[in-house]
């Protein structure tokens, strides 16, 4: 390859005659610490990322998840010509299969993907300086062969994912999101017939011992909520025969810190919303959030006679309600063509994979991970295929664990 451009103390420095006028160099960082302070500044000027892309996020996840597995962070960052940041892309880098792949720190339990880019230079980028930014990170980091970045809003916030420029492909789930309203009846954005069938669940639900919805404000509601949450998802996915992501290592200790981080200020990293009654955890969602837009990550149900009234449903309504009031101006349920989801959320929103070679090597196996992406997303989106799956886990595995 050759490349124009002189490499100082600070980057990359490239010519003006490649690149648009606000991007000046590009910085490659090898340890969240270096870039800790500028990022959360990034954060605090106004740059768009998913909640997944948080600096609090990246930082738990590698301090409780990452030392269980060989990886080690990559973090891409645009600066002007202030040396104000432009883009932010916090990835992670693990060599499998005789392959270095670079992914959005987080994996599996980021499900909405957005890394932090500047809003006025995320309009104006083109997709030649785009890959003349691709062609600066293939060259500093010479070991890497694939950038596998999956589950891609198309828009967040109202802007365009700058990654869409790119060559992609439908993701395996689709995303489906509701326009918050702050009228005086936020539960005016549920359907006239939804909120009546949700009344009459609730009825039923009201009338047990300690019934409450409860979002998460101190530490020992967290605690309480998690621990029942943990025993309780791993039943309901050992009954449908999938493996027990929490089980992982590092995930369980991720996910609990995350729920403590910020908790004292009132913006904890997770959050926790739970349906409770006097020694029973009736239904969980945890949710992240950009102080704009609200995302639920991941969700329990109980499995006793007390499931037959909806108490997932009844907690999404209050929600939503919550999320309302306090002035959120998007929600959505997370990716997954679930009906329940489209009850609340029926605003369809692509969300789409990018698999960039960066080596002779990734582009030889990239189009083998884009078939292997095709058929995930094909099984997920036929009802009988699923299902055909589901149940040969269940008499494969037993347990599901």
């Amino acid at each position: 390859m050759n490349f124009a451009f002189r490499q100082d103390t600070h980057g990359i420095l490239a010519p003006a005659s490649r690149l648009a006028p606000q991007l000046a160099r590009i910085d490659i960082a090898r340890r969240l610490e270096d870039v800790e302070q500028v990022w959360r500044r990034f954060e605090n000027q106004g740059a768009i990322q998913s909640p997944y892309q948080r600096s609090e996020w990246a930082t738990l996840w590698r301090r409780h998840v990452s030392p269980h597995y060989a990886t080690t962070p990559l973090l891409v960052i645009g600066y002007d010509a202030d040396n104000k940041p432009l883009f932010l892309w916090p990835l992670s880098i693990r060599r499998t299969s005789g392959i270095t792949i670079a992914m959005f720190i987080g994996g599996k339990h980021a499900t909405l993907n957005l890394p932090a880019w500047r809003p006025d230079y995320a309009e104006r980028l083109s997709a030649s300086e785009l890959n003349y930014i691709l062609d600066q990170v293939a060259y500093r980091a010479p070991e890497l062969d694939l950038l596998l970045l999956l589950n891609q809003p198309a828009i967040w916030n109202g802007m365009s994912n700058p990654f869409a420029l790119l060559p992609h492909q439908r993701a395996a789930e689709d995303n489906y999101r509701l326009t918050l309203t702050a009228s005086a009846d936020s539960h005016a954005n549920i359907s006239h017939g939804m909120r009546r069938r949700l009344r009459k669940k609730e009825n039923h639900l009201v009338r047990l011992p300690g019934y409450r919805y409860l979002r998460a404000a101190t530490a020992e509601d967290v605690d309480r909520c998690l621990d029942a949450f943990f025993v309780q998802k791993a039943a309901q996915l050992s009954a449908r025969g999938f493996r027990n992501v929490f089980n992982q290592p590092g995930i369980k200790s991720f996910v609990r810190a995350a729920c403590h981080q910020g908790l004292a200020e009132g913006r904890p990293v997770i959050e926790l919303h739970v349906l409770e009654a006097d020694g029973e955890l009736l239904a969980l969602f945890a949710g992240v959030h950009d102080s704009r837009r609200y995302t639920l990550a991941f969700n329990s149900l109980t499995r006793s006679a007390n499931a037959r009234h909806s108490p997932g449903l009844v907690l999404l309504q209050h929600i939503i309600h919550d999320c309302a009031v306090r002035g959120f101006e998007a929600f959505d349920i997370g990716p997954g063509d679930v009906r329940y989801k489209k009850y609340f959320c029926r605003e369809y929103e692509p969300v789409f994979d990018s698999i960039v070679p960066m080596s002779a090597r990734g582009r030889m196996v990239a189009p083998i991970f884009r078939t292997l992406l095709f058929a995930k997303s094909q099984i997920k989106r036929s009802p009988v295929l699923w299902n055909f799956l589901a149940n040969a886990k269940r008499r494969l595995h037993g347990s599901g664990d």
